[in-house]
């Protein structure tokens, strides 16, 4: 086999191939002999046809399966003699394939970026403090009294009036409350709860920006435009769901064009980070922790974890479950290894959008 390596841009490579006929052989005996094994030749029993025959009836779908398996092995073949990571499929550019003369292969491989971590550890983050009002907690229970108003007569002829329950016990008891004051203290802690998950998200967004701004290199342009498909899709879907009109939904997605490209470059990007810093750190992912995402998983849908498991395995969608479990573990690594700091006021950067599990294309 010889070989000829171009890299036209970042994360971009041309394999051209030359495989001499000696190297066909073995792949297509091997071939044909799985097609005689399932071949059916009136006069030979089932997988008794001779092999002569069989290559007479099935002459393309040998000379089909044959090809394929070739490209395939001598693609990655090639990339692993030189050390490269493709993402995503290869794409075949040109083939001359002689059984006699042997096989000419282009094809184009798109594979991870080359970078060097730059500092993950003590990211400084600003966290706020975690405190609940009592004017928040009232506004809370005035918005509950306001969704509990009746509309009822003002008078003979006249227009109906809305009448707000008054806030004491009675009007606990029918929120499902013993008292007014448990019922405060339930709106407190939820509250503060939302508060909680306001926060976390807000550290995880200065997380993901101190990363990204701590790490420059070009990205597969091809993994990108997947990931920002993908995005688009999904927030198409998610129009949809909503009830959100045809066009509606199109003069929403003219907006968000604008930004899908970004947001997805950005998730492409972390993604490459996240995955260096977990094996940097080895990091893997542990039974157990399969076992509960895939009993939240189930839990959301509703379906049993085994059914959910067999659908995400028939869409191959089960390598991006395993890969978001280790982004999150490794999110979590770097908010504990992270240098906080209080500040007076909550501030909540951008976070990248839409960090999904897994990177598209893997």
């Amino acid at each position: 086999m010889t070989v000829a390596v171009q890299q036209p841009q970042p994360c971009h490579y041309v394999f051209t191939i030359h495989l001499e006929a000696r190297a066909i052989h073995p792949v297509r005996d091997a071939v044909i002999q799985e097609v005689q094994r399932e071949a059916t030749i009136a006069g030979f029993r089932k997988g008794k046809a001779p092999k002569e025959l069989v290559e007479q009836h099935h002459p393309a779908a040998i000379r089909e399966e044959t090809l394929r398996r070739l490209t395939r092995q001598v693609v990655e073949q090639v990339a692993t003699d030189r050390k490269l990571k493709p993402v995503g499929p290869f794409e075949v550019t040109r083939v001359e394939f002689d059984e006699a003369k042997g096989m000419q292969l282009e094809a184009q491989v798109e594979v991870e970026p080359e970078f060097a971590l730059g500092e993950y550890r003590h990211i400084p983050l600003k966290q706020s403090p975690l405190t609940v009002t009592p004017t928040e907690v009232g506004a809370a229970l005035a918005r509950l009294q306001e969704s509990m108003a009746q509309l009822v007569p003002a008078g003979q002829g006249e227009a109906k009036e809305k009448r707000l329950p008054a806030l004491d016990d009675e009007f606990a008891k029918d929120m499902g409350h013993e008292t007014l004051s448990h019922l405060k203290s339930h709106l407190e802690a939820t509250l503060r709860e939302q508060k909680q998950a306001q926060h976390q998200q807000a550290l995880e967004g200065q997380l993901c920006e101190a990363l990204l701004a701590r790490h420059q290199f070009d990205l597969p342009q091809r993994l990108v435009g997947r990931q920002t498909e993908r995005l688009k899709n999904e927030f198409q879907a998610r129009l949809v769901l909503a009830g959100t009109t045809e066009e509606q939904v199109q003069q929403a997605l003219a907006k968000y064009e604008a930004q899908v490209h970004d947001n997805a470059a950005r998730h492409v990007k972390l993604a490459f980070i996240l995955e260096r810093i977990a094996h940097t750190e080895h990091l893997s992912v542990t039974q157990d922790e399969v076992v509960d995402r895939l009993w939240k998983l189930s839990q959301r849908i509703g379906k049993d974890p085994a059914e959910v498991r067999r659908t995400l395995d028939a869409k191959g969608l089960w390598p991006s479950v395993l890969s978001s479990i280790l982004q999150d573990k490794t999110m979590k690594f770097l908010m504990d290894a992270a240098q906080m700091t209080e500040q007076a006021s909550p501030v909540t950067p951008a976070r990248p959008s839409d960090r999904e599990p897994g990177r598209a294309g893997h």
